[in-house]
């Protein structure tokens, strides 16, 4: 008794007497051309992964401080730490543009840089780089759950980014991370200081108009004190008595009591009033020259963030200009020297705040491993060769036995 027959006693089938040996033999007999599929499959799997597989690198960008960096005299509430979110959306609107990115990368030389490619159709894809850049709040909807409620004087401000990027070698990796932090730090930095500088030059000329205004007034009065002071003394000369009578102290003068007052003390009010009034005079003047000098460094400020695309090239040209403003004045006078001081206290918080405290706390990494492993890939591709040749053969099989029935 021959194996199949063997088999037939062991198991038994309806349709026809077949049994599992003979659905199997088939199998048997095209062992050869099931292994050389297979392992086809496993031969393209692997060089699939080997070719497509990525490496990822993340990283988190912390903010520095509040941004933008809070104006000297604030009346209202100081902002939190890191970026609200009003302006979050309107700085994450302007770096995921790729017309925006473009001009980073001109200006900073780095259009040849490797994986730089791969970041402009990322940019150009309809979901842009939201994937890539994600906010980081102070307070996740979690955190809200277990503090129950927030605190009425914090704000859930945007504290950082969680950046990731994939790329064929993990140096490109790192490096498309560590370029998106930056780029997307000098963003903000560009729309802050491309708006503030464009504000402050119209703020001081408005500033410089409304002072001159005021010193006209100011004038003004002077010379109406000097020409009222003229005539008490005419009156007092006149009456020399009334210079006798008893001092009484002043609480306050008004249009109803002033007619009772000596001539003495009228004079001698007219002469506090034209003192006060030349002192307003003076500071205004001295105001309206620093603000000159102020105007003088923004309008060369404005005109380097109208040719530069960079905000960090904005930023550290800052110092070149007030050196060039400031060339040839007198820094030990006070006057200058103190607008001096005031602008270069200015850059050097922004520089601080902007360029050194805002950085990677974490990352950007440089990945050991791919995404996707490499024996996970050849097992899928062992069962997707496996099962596709055994298709292929019973298929084969199912059109040898039928091939004539067809037919007819």
């Amino acid at each position: 008794m021959d194996m199949r027959n063997g088999l037939n006693v062991v198991q038994e089938h309806d349709n026809g007497g077949a049994t599992l040996s003979d659905r199997l033999a088939p199998l048997w007999h095209a062992r050869r051309l099931i292994a050389a599929i297979t392992l086809l499959a496993m031969l393209i799997g692997a060089s699939t992964i080997l070719y497509t597989a990525k490496f990822k690198s993340e990283g988190f960008f912390q903010f520095g401080g509040p941004i933008p960096l809070p104006q000297k005299g604030l009346k209202d509430k100081e902002p939190g730490f890191g970026v609200s979110l009003a302006d979050y959306k309107r700085y994450s609107a302007a770096f995921g543009a790729a017309g925006r990115f473009d001009d980073y990368l001109r200006d900073k030389q780095l259009a040849t840089v490797d994986g730089v490619d791969g970041l402009r159709k990322t940019f150009a894809a309809p979901a842009g780089i939201s994937k890539l850049v994600e906010p980081v709040y102070t307070f996740t909807k979690l955190d809200a759950k277990d503090l129950m409620e927030q605190p009425k004087d914090a704000s859930n401000n945007v504290i950082g980014l969680r950046i990731s990027y994939d790329a064929k070698k993990p140096e490109t990796a790192q490096r498309m991370v560590d370029l998106l932090g930056r780029y997307a730090m000098d963003s903000i930095i560009y729309l802050t200081y491309s708006d503030s500088l464009r504000f402050k030059h119209s703020e001081l000329n408005s500033k410089l108009t409304a002072l001159d205004n005021d010193i006209i007034d100011l004038k003004q009065k002077l010379e109406e004190y000097r020409r009222k002071g003229k005539t008490l003394k005419e009156i007092v000369a006149r009456y020399p008595a009334s210079s006798e009578q008893s001092g009484r102290q002043i609480i306050a003068v008004t249009d109803e009591n002033a007619r009772f007052l000596s001539p003495v003390t009228h004079l001698m009010s007219t002469e506090v009033e034209a003192s006060q009034a030349n002192e307003a005079i003076l500071k205004a003047t001295r105001d309206q020259q620093q603000m000159r000098l102020m105007l003088e460094y923004f309008e060369h400020a404005r005109q380097l963030a109208e040719t530069s695309k960079s905000g960090e090239t904005i930023l550290r040209g800052l110092e070149a200009i007030k050196a060039q403003v400031f060339k040839g004045k007198d820094l030990n006078d006070e006057l200058v020297r103190e607008v001096y001081n005031s602008i270069t206290i200015e850059n050097q918080n922004a520089t601080t705040l902007y360029l050194e405290k805002s950085r990677f706390i974490a990352g950007p990494t440089l990945p050991e491993s791919r995404s996707t492993r490499l024996s996970t890939a050849l097992l899928a591709s062992l069962l997707a060769g496996l099962v596709l040749s055994v298709l292929i053969v019973f298929s084969r099989e199912w059109w040898q036995n039928n091939r004539l029935k067809l037919g007819d």
